[in-house]
């Protein structure tokens, strides 16, 4: 009797298979070439698929108020045109300064950290100072790419008011050498010239502050000081030079920044480049001290993992992971239901946390965690098609319509496997284990959540066709594809 075929099965949520035919060849059409849809030609639908199933449900009714929280390039509002603005240095602050970070690397890096802001809020506690990092690796002041529709840094510095700019650029930029400097110098002064004029706060035009590059150092195998610090430093003179002709502030964080890390050894950049913590406490203080003239203050791991707390939520409400949903092609779709009800609560969420730093920056007790009992519920998603209800291995295979050519078994299930929960994509490798890549936070993370997807290793150690070992090779992921 010829033996049957066997389809090994995945079930939790997606499957994968393994299909053979008597002689061990792909499944073929009449022709014996492999069967494959013509160019063009369309799929017919599947009734007993689910999407093409209707739930029955209504499709919940879109509420206007959500409409304000998206922040699209092509429908965001400008600031408008005022006089502009000197900015001297030491830099004053008003209370109630809503300040922004912008430009590269640097910057973005600093929110994992706090020391800057921090020291802030500590000089200024009663000011209620909101900061807001808007900074993009990479971005150049003539050179900011973004997903599709995802609004442009000027639309951004306006949705948050912002009355301050602190602009770092210079540092990919010098590796043009003292070739492009002369383009360099004309780029800068025609951003922050464009910069000045605009009222973000709806008021008057920003003070701005330039930020020169850090330097560099050497590390094992990375000799970044070597390579990079005098090129660097042409860029540093020439940002000098934007600031005073454009009339506005400037920092050079390049000398304190090069003095300690031949003080300090190989201790600020994990890469002679880029930053530690350490090393951003000392970029800050040489920040602090150049923008307000002064020492700053000493700061307190309380204060700065609160504001490190603010920026994530932060982080997620700007630059949410799934901007293909949010600003992109599938938000009329899927977006409003999913995204702005969660980007409102998100804007909610930071709002708190800005109230609990300015209640530590002043002394006070405070509880263990921020109050987010003001978040309002979110509404429900669309179930309009698909199944929509879990099922178990057993209940999904009575579902099948098999060849009888062929059987079904199980290789592993959610049930057993608790870890393999919404996976997204698997692959076998040549010990014949399977990788699992499982995103419980798909399409994005919700608030109040944080995310722990997972990378999983399904093992079937005694050749009985099931998996019965499961390892966690990686955890605390964000949707990893």
């Amino acid at each position: 009797m010829k033996p049957k075929h066997v389809l090994v099965l995945v079930i939790a949520l997606v499957f994968v298979t393994q299909v053979r035919t008597e002689d061990g060849r792909p499944v073929s059409d009449a022709s014996g070439k492999k069967a494959r849809v013509k160019k063009n030609q369309k799929r017919a639908k599947n009734p007993r698929d689910a999407k093409n199933k209707s739930t029955g449900n209504p499709e919940p009714a879109r509420d206007p108020e959500y409409a304000k929280y998206g922040i699209y390039q092509k429908t965001a509002p400008r600031a408008r045109i005022v006089r502009p603005m000197t900015t001297k240095l030491p830099l004053k602050l008003n209370k109630g300064d809503r300040i922004a970070l912008i430009g590269n690397t640097l910057f973005e890096r600093s929110l994992h950290f706090g020391y800057f802001e921090a020291m802030l809020h500590l000089r200024f506690p009663d000011h209620h100072l909101v900061v807001r990092n808007l900074a993009w690796p990479a971005d150049e002041s003539e050179l900011q790419p973004r997903p599709a529709n995802f609004a442009d840094v000027e639309q951004h510095l306006h949705h948050e008011k912002v009355d301050v700019i602190f602009a770092a650029f210079g540092f990919n930029e010098s590796f043009a050498g003292k070739a492009g400097l002369a383009q360099f110098r004309k780029r800068l002064s025609a951003f922050v010239a464009g910069l000045k004029l605009q009222a973000f706060n709806s008021k008057t035009g920003p003070r701005i502050v330039l930020v020169s590059p850090i330097a560099n150092e050497n590390v094992d195998g990375v000799p970044a000081a070597d390579l990079n610090n005098d090129r660097i430093q042409m860029y540093v003179d020439a940002i000098r030079d934007v600031a005073k002709q454009q009339q506005v502030g400037f920092v050079d964080v390049f000398k304190p920044t090069l003095a300690a890390m031949r003080s300090l050894g190989s201790d600020l950049t994990f890469n002679g480049v880029h930053l530690v913590g350490e090393g951003y406490r000392v970029f800050s203080e040489a920040l602090y001290k150049g923008a307000f003239g002064e020492a700053a203050m000493a700061t307190k791991p309380a204060l700065r993992d609160a504001i490190v707390d603010k920026n994530r939520q932060f982080f997620r409400r700007y630059r949410p992971v799934n901007t293909f949903y949010y600003t992109g092609g599938r938000n009329k779709s899927y977006g409003y239901l999913d995204f702005l009800p969660a980007m409102k609560n998100f804007e909610i969420m930071v709002a708190n946390r800005d109230r609990r730093i300015w209640s530590i920056a002043r002394g006070e007790k405070v509880s263990d965690k921020t109050d987010d009992s003001n978040l309002p519920p979110l509404p429900k998603t669309k179930e309009s098609r698909g199944a929509n209800q879990w099922m178990t291995a057993k209940e999904e295979l009575k579902s099948f319509k098999i060849d009888p050519r062929f059987e079904v078994n199980l290789f592993a299930g959610e049930e057993e496997f608790p870890d393999i929960a919404a996976p997204i994509q698997m692959r076998w490798d040549s010990r014949g284990r399977l990788w699992v890549s499982c995103s419980t936070t798909y399409p994005h993370v919700y608030p109040g959540n944080e995310a722990n997807d997972k990378l999983v290793i399904l093992e079937d150690t005694n050749g009985d066709g099931r998996a019965d070992k499961s390892t966690v090779f990686a955890d605390d992921l964000h949707i990893p594809l």
